[in-house]
This record gives C-alpha cells, sequence and structure tokens, in this order.
C-alpha cells in the first residue's frame, strides 16, 4: 500500500505493489521501444554517428572505435534494459508521491506534468552535462536529441498516469 500526501493534507490511497510492479513494467516496456524507434533508426544514426552533420569525433569514437563500446551497444543490453526499468520505478514511486502536486487534470494533464519533469531533471541534465560539455556536441544535434528524448519522456509519464489514474 501506498500514501500519497499533497499540499492540503494526506491523500491516502491504496497503490498495490502489484500495480506499482504493472505500471512499472508496461511503462518501461513502452519507453524502451519508444527509444529503439527513435534512436536505432537510419536517420537518428546518420545524424548523430556520421561526422556529416559536425557530430564532434570524440562522441562517435565513443561510439563506434573506442573498446570497450558503451554497454547499450550490446545485444541484448541486459544491464541497460534492467537500468531503464529501474528508472522507471524510480518515476511511478515519484509520481505516487507528488500526483496530487503535479499541475494539469486528469491523467494526461498529470502525466504531461511528469513528462516534462523526467525530461528536464534527466534528459536536460544529462545533455547539458555529457554531450555538450564532454563531447563538444553541436548544440543543433542536442536539440534533435532532446526531441527524441522528449517523446520518450511523454511515452513513460503518460503511461505511468493512465495506469494508476
Amino acid at each position: 500500500m501506498a500514501s500519497l500526501s499533497g499540499a492540503s493534507g494526506t491523500v491516502t490511497s491504496t497503490v498495490s505493489w502489484r500495480r506499482v510492479i504493472v505500471a512499472t513494467l508496461v511503462a518501461g516496456v513502452l519507453m524502451q521501444a519508444a527509444t529503439a524507434l527513435l534512436w536505432m533508426n537510419p536517420l537518428t544514426t546518420r545524424l548523430i554517428l556520421t561526422p556529416e552533420f559536425g557530430q564532434s569525433q570524440k562522441l562517435i569514437n565513443v561510439w563506434r572505435v573506442w573498446e570497450p563500446l558503451p554497454r547499450i551497444t550490446e545485444q541484448p543490453s541486459v544491464p541497460m534494459m534492467v537500468g531503464f526499468l529501474l528508472f522507471t520505478l524510480f518515476h511511478v514511486l515519484l509520481y505516487l508521491r507528488f500526483a496530487p502536486l503535479l499541475p494539469g487534470n486528469g491523467w494526461v494533464g498529470k502525466g504531461l506534468s511528469l513528462a516534462l519533469g523526467i525530461w528536464i531533471f534527466q534528459y536536460g541534465y544529462f545533455e547539458f552535462f555529457t554531450p555538450f560539455n564532454q563531447y563538444r556536441e553541436p548544440l543543433f544535434l542536442i536539440a534533435y536529441e532532446l526531441v527524441l528524448q522528449g517523446i520518450m519522456a511523454l511515452v513513460e509519464g503518460l503511461a505511468i498516469a493512465r495506469l494508476l489514474r
């Protein structure tokens, strides 16, 4: 059972661990499917992993040349899939705790608010610290990646809110 606290006091809701696990698995699988479709298609691969559009050679080398290659390139990438599911579990638990405080009416509004939080605090931070800072990736490629990550956050946030409404 979980308890939700709002700004105006405690709102008690009986959310079973079974619902938490189902929401985590469904939202996590949907987010990972969206990730695969968005990032593993020929257009994105060409934009992000070639020098043709000004991509940093350092980033290309990390993803294609320097061993060991990133774990996510392993097939299947079990450690990464499990890690993403753990992030989704964390997002589910955050949603349960903060849903009453999120702006928006109904599950769509709450899901959009959750997605915005995921996008800013998870993906936004990552893009600023790693591709922009460490790899010196061009800003228009970072913007493209943030659009893709926004779609991923939308899929995950809306799925969580719908399943836990």
